[in-house]
């Protein structure tokens, strides 16, 4: 027997051929699946999400993929059973669409934004990344690890490959490594979370999760990324074995959204000492675009989002910085945005979301420390204004936590 496995890619995914070619050489026989061809789902032993930028990473990395009807098959195959194995962005696409469930919490992680740091906590840089790790296996009973080597240096390159969470049990199966496959580690098998063994600051040096049952696996690495033999082969055939084996249960378990409660979203309250300005594209969104096409599939009805970025600056010291940082071309470019008056239009559904760490913050509150020379504190939220919708309509967006993913960002409700 051998196995059939789906390699599937969504527009903006670029790591097709590679992903093919590490599938044959392990003794798959592999095929190309576009995300529209739903019909063909069934009809494969293994499917493998592949890395790249679907959708352009519109709304965050893997957000709009996993919330794309054909994560509906895919999602009915997990329970089957299948092997499923998303690398990079098909990591991002697994962590959003509940296929790694803790508990009842369908989305108990997020791959937030990579923060390198050393031993005593100092930033020393973040966003995309890309060079060679080291890994070893933790759990040594999944589909993905089951015959490995105890180190495998493989590749990585992506910004947003920071496993986190706020969930108490899902941080514990984190620490406890009873849902993680693979971590970081020196060329001598010692796990260390800091930079530069672990590349994006991922807690307790995580380099790939999995759900309870060791059948669906979300990796930041690749093990697929060469041209010949490699030890990112192990993984591959790992998986291949496990299905000639026959070793995946009967049934498994995959979050339901349906059970989560609607998140509470406070007013947001913004510093009455700071300056408050908000802008928007004057060109076409066609972030606001996908991500509205999406809730509308959530939604069941047309959604228009309209998406805006709203600054709260405090200027230590100084009285008046409004016209300095107007002319400072560091909060909006003229040629491609305006600048709102904060709350105007219909504001009744209109959410600002707001990352835990936010590393274009940081480095907007630099510059603007530089030029003014005093302290200046930033926060940047990004705005979704439902045009018109019921309340009812808002909640079951809110619910499938399309705007943000609460354990990487907080949500906001604008009133006014």
């Amino acid at each position: 027997m051998t196995p059939k496995l789906a390699v599937i890619t969504f527009p903006g995914n670029n790591c097709e051929s590679e992903s093919i070619r590490a599938a044959e050489r392990n003794g798959f026989e592999a095929e190309l699946v576009l995300w529209n061809e739903i019909e063909k789902i069934g009809n494969f032993d293994a499917y493998f999400l592949i890395g790249g930028f679907s959708f352009e990473d519109r709304g965050r990395s893997g957000s709009i993929a996993a919330r794309e009807k054909i994560f509906d098959a895919i999602r009915e195959e997990a329970k089957k059973g299948k092997v499923i194995l998303g690398v990079c962005n098909g990591a991002q696409m697994i962590v959003e669409s509940g296929l790694i469930p803790v508990g009842d919490n369908p989305v108990p992680f997020s791959l937030a934004d990579n923060v390198r740091r050393d031993k005593e906590g100092k930033v020393l840089g973040t966003g995309y990344y890309n060079v060679w790790v080291n890994i070893k296996p933790e759990r040594k009973d999944t589909a993905f690890s089951h015959n490995v080597s105890e180190l495998l240096k493989v590749p990585v390159a992506h910004g947003e490959g920071r496993f986190t969470s706020i969930d108490k049990t899902a941080l514990r199966v984190l620490e406890e490594g009873s849902q993680v496959a693979f971590r970081y580690c020196d060329e001598e098998g010692n796990v260390d979370a800091n930079f530069p063994i672990t590349p994006n600051g991922a807690l307790f040096a995580t380099a790939m999760i999995v759900n309870k049952e060791g059948t669906v696996g979300a990796i930041m690495p690749h093990p697929e990324r060469f041209y010949a033999s490699c030890d990112g082969d192990q993984i591959m055939k790992s998986m291949n074995e496990w299905i000639k084996a026959g070793r995946s249960p009967e049934s498994v378990e995959i979050g339901d959204f349906s059970k989560v409660e609607v998140p509470e979203t406070p007013t947001l309250e913004l510093k009455e000492v700071a300056i408050v300005m908000e802008k928007k594209l004057l060109i076409t969104d066609n972030e606001a675009f996908s991500v509205s096409q999406t809730a509308s599939n959530i939604a069941g009805e047309k959604i228009e989002f309209e998406k805006s970025f709203l600054y709260e600056i405090e200027v230590e010291g100084d009285p008046d910085p409004k016209k300095k940082l107007f002319e400072s071309g560091l909060i909006y470019n003229p040629n491609k945005e305006v600048l709102i008056e904060s709350g105007s239009g219909s504001v009744e559904f209109k959410y600002a979301v707001l990352p835990f760490e936010d590393d274009s913050a940081v480095a907007l509150s630099e510059k603007l420390s530089t030029m003014f020379d005093t302290e200046v504190r930033v926060r940047i939220f990004r705005c979704w204004n439902f045009k018109e919708a019921s309340k009812e309509t808002v909640d079951k967006v809110l619910q499938n936590r399309l705007l943000a993913n609460p354990n990487s960002a907080e949500i906001f409700q604008i009133r006014t």
